[in-house]
């Protein structure tokens, strides 16, 4: 009895040992699945970090060649390749080479859509990855150099379907599946910096052709009606002066002269705008001053410019109190009729204030029309100011004078 009893015990203690040690190694098991589980969201988390610090990098640059370039040294350095190139569609036909960086590379500009790897990628709107080209024959098509080792090339989604294709080349050991992965996401994000660059670059050349617009009404409104008026009066003056009518030659000659003078007040503000200083460097203060100098006191006006605390702004706040003052010195060349003109900036810590004030004919703001003084060039004063959130106060009287004054909060 008792040896059957030592029996059953010993059975018992194994059992109970076995049992122990599968659950210790069900335990190891599951620290090494959760370490890794742990890992794979740290290098997940890691990424999409990365990628977020990307794509503001990208969106924060609005010139499509500089994005370009972000886009191809940070494909590069994501999967550890040693070149790349991006390819975008400049129709359904063809693709351009619109950037490469890195070695090697291929040595055509541009590929048909139809008949190249490039563009099977466009067409299935997949990606593409070859660790052999040259065995496989793809290298030929795409006019690669010889030492090509690894392709892997991923469709550029954008809005409106695939704008183009982007390619590293040459990761040591060859690409894999998980690159792939990190590709495909990546350019997704580098398709909407690309899309980002396109618009505001549509943006920019829509403004210059609008601005160019503008300047070709108010050169014929103003200097072409000024030299056809100086024509005028030139051919009223010679027929006076054949009839004898001395007094009227001496009248033609001064509305001659007062019309030339216009003309050319007017041509001098065209120039200006055509060529204002660049006020990225040289400052809001500095523009201004410029502006002064060049047009008001070259059409006789007597200039007051006075600045308190300056100090340099946001570009986007300089320039629209630039445009302000524009406006407001325009409005006062072209309607004032004035002697003297005055400008004040004044900064403080919380706040910029921007004041034009003159001597002029002055106007009754309650009657101003679209096309009179203070009309168009007022709401676009207003207009600006909004946007900068600031406070705009216009006083003006018949025969006072006009003061226009923009707040803005910083």
């Amino acid at each position: 009895m008792r040896l059957e009893s030592e029996t059953g015990l010993a059975e018992t203690m194994a059992r109970l040992r076995a049992e122990m040690a599968a659950r210790e190694q069900t335990s190891a098991a599951l620290a090494v699945k959760n370490a890794e589980l742990y890992a794979e969201i740290q290098r997940r988390l890691a990424e999409s970090e990365s990628f977020g610090r990307v794509l503001v990098s990208l969106l924060q640059k609005t010139v499509l060649e500089q994005v370009l370039d972000i886009v191809c040294a940070e494909a590069q350095g994501l999967i550890g390749a040693t070149g790349s190139a991006i390819l975008l569609l400049t129709d359904q036909a063809w693709l351009e080479v619109r950037h490469r960086l890195g070695q090697p590379m291929a040595s055509v500009e541009r590929l048909p859509v139809d008949g190249s790897l490039a563009g099977l990628v466009v067409r299935k709107g997949a990606p593409v990855l070859l660790n052999d080209p040259a065995a496989s024959g793809q290298a030929q098509v795409y006019q690669w150099p010889s030492d090509l080792t690894a392709l892997l090339a991923v469709p550029l989604h954008g809005s409106d379907g695939v704008i183009g294709v982007l390619d590293v080349v040459n990761k040591p050991g060859g690409f894999s599946e998980e690159d792939v992965r990190l590709m495909s996401v990546f350019a997704n994000q580098a398709a909407m910096a690309i899309e980002h660059a396109r618009l505001q670059r549509q943006a920019e050349q829509l403004a210059v052709l609008q601005e160019r617009e503008r300047l070709a009404r108010e050169l014929h409104d103003s200097v072409t009606q000024s030299l056809y008026s100086v024509n005028l009066y030139a051919r009223a003056a010679a027929l006076a002066l054949t009839a004898g009518k001395q007094e009227s030659v001496a009248g033609y000659l001064h509305e001659l002269q007062e019309t030339a003078q216009e003309g050319m007040r007017d041509m001098r503000l065209l120039i200006f705008q055509l060529h204002p200083p660049e006020l990225e460097t040289e400052g809001l203060a500095a523009v201004l001053q410029a502006r002064l100098a060049a047009v008001e006191a070259r059409a006789g006006l007597q200039t007051d410019f006075r600045v308190e605390g300056e100090r340099r702004l946001p570009i986007a706040i300089e320039g629209e109190l630039y445009w302000i003052a524009q406006e407001s010195l325009n409005n006062v060349l072209k309607h004032a009729q004035a002697q003297h003109v005055t400008l004040r900036l004044r900064y403080t810590p919380t706040s910029i204030s921007l004041e034009v004030s003159d001597d002029g004919v002055g106007f009754d703001p309650l009657a101003v029309r679209p096309e009179g003084r203070g009309g168009v060039g007022l709401r676009s004063i207003t207009e600006r100011a909004a946007r900068l959130g600031g406070t705009l106060a216009c006083d003006s009287r018949p025969g006072e004078g006009t003061r226009v004054k923009v707040v803005v909060t910083l």
